[in-house]
C-alpha cells in the first residue's frame, strides 16, 4: 500500500505538489491522472525517493522507500524508460540490477521473456526503439517481485500488442494482491484498465474515486430525445428549465434533465416519444469536465 500523507514539494517559486493526500490499495489498477505539469511525475519521484519534499510524507507498507533493506523487491518503478546505459545489452542491465539485491540470474530471463524481450536480450539497449525501452523499463519494475509496482506513463511507444500486454500485466498483477499506481493522458486505456482513479490538479487532489462512478456523475444530466412533436417539447422542456438544443429534425439533447422528468413532461404535454436515452459519458469526457480550468502558467498554477 501507498500512503502520501500533506505532501509539498517546490522548484523555486513554483510548487510542483501542494499538501496532497491519497493512498494507493492493493488488488487494483490506481489510474493517476492530471493535465501536463499537474505534479503526477513529481510525486512518483518522491514516493520512491528520487525526489525530496519540503513537508508530508510519502510511504510504501508503512516504510519510506529508502527505509527498505531490499528496495526493488518492495516496489517496482518505471518512472523513465531510456535510464539504461546504452552500451550495455537489456540481460547485462538486468543482471547489475540483480546483483545489488541478490536476485538470481533465472529471474532476469523470466522478466525478459515477460516483458517480450526474449530475442533481443543480448543486444545493446542504446538500439532500442522507445517502445523496446519501455518494455524494458517494465522489466526492470518486476525484477524483485514487488508488492508495488510504480508506472509513468507506461504505453508510450509501444504498438497496439505492447498496450494490451501492458494492460493483461496491470490487471494480473492487481488480480494477485499487488499495490498498482500507473499514470496515463490516454483516457481511453486508463477506462479499461483502472478500477480506481487519483486526479490532480496544479498538485492538488480533485478526486480519489472509481472510474465507473466518475463515469457516472458525468453522464447523468444529458439525453437524446427524439420525437414527431420536438418544437413542442423543446418548448415544455425550457419552460421547466431544461437546456435544450436541436439535433436535427426531431432529435434534441436535453442538459439537466433526467430522464424520468423528460418522459413526464412529454406525457404531460401529449408528445410522442420516439426515443429517450442518456447519454453515458466517457471517461475522457469526464475527466475533462472534472479539471476543465486547472491550468499551469509558466511556473505559477492557476485553478480558474
Amino acid at each position: 500500500m501507498i500512503e502520501v500523507r500533506e505532501l509539498t514539494k517546490r522548484f523555486g517559486a513554483a510548487t510542483a505538489v501542494d499538501g496532497l493526500s491519497f493512498t494507493v490499495r492493493p488488488g487494483r489498477v490506481t489510474g493517476f491522472l492530471g493535465p501536463n505539469g499537474a505534479g503526477k511525475s513529481t510525486t512518483m519521484r518522491m514516493i520512491v525517493g528520487l525526489d525530496r519534499p519540503d513537508s508530508g510524507t510519502a510511504t510504501v507498507d508503512g516504510r519510506a522507500y529508502r527505509a527498505h533493506p531490499a528496495p526493488l523487491c518492495a516496489v517496482g518503478a518505471l518512472l523513465e524508460g531510456r535510464a539504461v546505459h546504452r552500451g550495455r545489452t537489456a540481460r547485462q542491465h538486468l543482471l547489475g540490477l540483480a546483483r545489488t539485491h541478490g536476485i538470481p540470474a533465472r529471474r532476469v530471463t523470466e522478466v525478459l521473456a515477460t516483458a517480450g524481450l526474449s530475442e533481443v536480450a543480448d543486444r545493446r539497449a542504446g538500439g532500442f526503439s522507445l517502445g523496446m525501452s519501455q518494455r524494458l523499463g517494465v522489466a526492470s519494475a518486476l525484477l524483485g517481485d514487488p508488492a508495488v509496482v510504480i508506472l509513468d506513463e507506461p504505453v508510450n511507444g509501444l504498438d497496439p500488442d505492447g498496450v494490451l500486454w501492458i494492460r493483461t500485466l496491470l490487471k494480473d498483477l492487481a488480480a494477485r494482491g499487488r499495490t498498482v499506481l500507473v499514470s496515463s493522458h490516454l483516457m481511453s486505456e486508463t477506462a479499461v484498465t483502472a478500477d480506481h482513479l487519483l486526479i490532480i490538479g496544479a498538485g492538488r487532489l480533485l478526486a480519489d474515486v472509481g472510474v465507473d462512478e466518475l463515469i457516472a456523475r458525468a453522464g447523468t444530466s444529458r439525453c437524446l430525445v427524439r420525437s414527431p412533436d420536438a418544437d413542442l417539447l423543446r418548448a415544455a422542456l425550457t419552460a421547466a428549465g431544461a437546456e435544450v438544443t436541436a439535433e436535427g429534425t426531431g432529435a434534441l439533447v436535453v442538459h439537466g434533465t433526467a430522464a424520468e422528468e423528460i418522459g413526464a413532461i412529454a406525457a404531460s404535454h401529449g408528445a410522442i416519444l420516439y426515443e429517450l436515452t442518456p447519454y453515458r459519458a466517457s471517461l475522457e469526457q469526464a475527466y475533462m469536465d472534472l479539471t476543465r480550468g486547472w491550468v499551469r502558467f509558466g511556473e505559477e498554477a492557476v485553478a480558474a
